[in-house]
């Protein structure tokens, strides 16, 4: 999708207002740094408080909220914050349910699986804090406003019940993301919007999980912090380890989580009503279920079905104070306009235009792959084609998490580079089984990272260039095996 070479035009980013005509919204969701934003803020901080003094058996606790999302499969020692859970054979109900695994099911739904969970959380909070109009507040990072790209001073400071100390210390400490970091933000929300398909390896729900999604965890946890990661006490796992947000185990205890993940919701709604929105079919969602379990404010636990799952995750309550992208019509029921009930695109089938082995580790100096002669051609050929949908695939190989992130762009002679997207690497250890798998993570784990580019590229048969940047100072072997461009249907 076509860079946006002056920054300043992101400010997409900080949002337009949109109409009040949304049916059934009665609660709007609006930035924490909003009067109504700071009001909802303190909300919930008053329902956190009351929360944290609950016992984690309880299902509208603290903890059991947290755990609801992920939690360790061992404790290190005694559980001094929930003696009934030690190891997973003692995990509650609906505990560890959230989408990350790895399958296709958990990328699917890992965009409404958290718009439930959030929700849910929204209706405790609302009766714990007795704010009859409570709506989670969003962490607008990536605005062009540098108010917007500091964390909330409710949520830093140590007296509140919404602090965690095993967070990136500039954050922590009241200081704006950091310049270099926040434009890679902004590159990713704006590469977003152009996006034809929801699912699909190259899809909206794909890519905005590892960026901004995966990059905010990692760096509100501290593994991308400058120069080098942070290692904190993390008090679910206790043990010193990366903030609570950099892991899928804890990041659903670090109270800023609902409110990163609010902005995530708000995301994917700005591109749901835009002209390039669309939605995965109920047949694709009862074709790869998964569990929708939560516990109501008076303690009730709630199961739902794929379909009531649908027709509530297209239908909810709730509004954003403004949307990305220019969105300007706040339609989130599944029948209602630009017919958002037909099939959406997906790229279940694709041709492969070209392909080429690499068998190169991806070092600090980054990665250059020359597309030249025939290569070029048969990718301006295809990207000519009517309605093309072009993907670039890079399959990459990984004995451990990573702590760093790459960069990918394209790059013609005498242009500007033109980015692409980002490869993060957030839950990749939790969802492939390497920490509690040795043979797994001695072999390695596959992964494919797959982009659009019909935006990117130029209609031109020069031969151009791939390149990728790696920032940070991990030292986890990245190994890009293979590298491709497909057409996809």
């Amino acid at each position: 999708m076509k860079k946006i070479t002056n920054l300043f035009l992101i400010i997409l980013i900080t949002g337009l207002s949109y109409g009040q005509s949304k049916a059934n919204a009665k609660y709007t969701r609006w930035n924490v740094n909003t009067p109504n934003g700071k009001a909802n803020l303190e909300a919930m901080n008053v329902a956190f408080k009351k929360m944290r003094e609950m016992g984690c058996e309880k299902g509208i606790s603290w903890y059991y909220q947290g755990a609801i999302h992920n939690v360790p499969d061992t404790i290190n020692g005694k559980n001094k914050l929930c003696p009934e859970y030690q190891t997973i054979e003692n995990k509650l109900w609906a505990w560890a349910d959230c989408t990350h695994n790895g399958s296709e099911s958990a990328a699917l739904n890992f965009l409404l699986w958290h718009r439930m969970y959030i929700w849910y959380l929204e209706k405790i909070v609302r009766e714990l804090s007795g704010k009859a109009d409570f709506a989670l507040p969003y962490w607008n990072y990536g605005s062009t406003q540098t108010v917007d790209n500091i964390l909330a001073e409710e949520v830093r400071d140590p007296s509140t019940s919404l602090y965690a100390k095993a967070r990136y210390t500039i954050l922590n400490n009241g200081k704006p993301i950091l310049p270099n970091q926040l434009k890679d933000i902004q590159l990713a929300l704006a590469e977003l919007q152009k996006n034809p398909s929801f699912s699909g390896t190259g899809g909206f729900s794909k890519n905005m999980e590892r960026a901004p999604h995966g990059y905010m965890h990692n760096l509100i946890g501290g593994v991308y912090a400058i120069p080098n990661s942070e290692t904190y006490y993390n008090e679910i796992f206790q043990t010193n380890t990366s903030g609570l947000m950099a892991n899928v185990e804890s990041a659903g205890f670090d109270p800023v989580f609902w409110l990163h993940h609010s902005m995530v919701d708000r995301v994917w709604e700005s591109w749901d009503v835009s002209e390039y929105g669309q939605r995965p079919t109920l047949e694709q969602l009862e074709a790869n279920s998964w569990p929708y379990e939560f516990i109501a404010p008076n303690g009730d636990r709630i199961t739902y079905t794929m379909k009531e799952v649908y027709d509530i995750v297209f239908n909810l309550d709730y509004k954003y104070d403004n949307l990305l992208y220019g969105s300007k019509t706040p339609v989130l029921a599944a029948n209602e306009a630009k017919g958002k009930n037909k099939i959406a695109f997906q790229d279940a089938k694709e041709e492969v235009i070209w392909e080429q082995k690499v068998g190169k580790v991806l070092g600090a100096t980054g990665f250059t792959q020359k597309v030249t002669s025939t290569l070029a051609k048969n990718t301006n050929k295809a990207f000519k084609s009517i309605n093309s949908k072009i993907l670039l695939n890079l399959d990459v190989v990984v004995y451990k998490e990573p702590k760093d992130y790459y960069t990918v762009y394209l790059r013609y002679a005498g242009k500007p580079d033109i980015y692409v997207g980002t490869m993060t690497f957030f839950g990749v250890a939790h969802d492939h089984g390497m920490n509690k798998n040795h043979a797994t993570a001695e072999s390695g784990i596959k992964l494919n990272f797959a982009y659009y580019i019909s935006d990117n590229l130029l209609d031109s048969d020069k031969d151009f260039e791939v390149i990728i940047k790696k920032s940070g100072g991990g030292d986890a072997k990245v190994t890009l095996e293979k590298i491709s461009v497909v057409k996809a249907n």
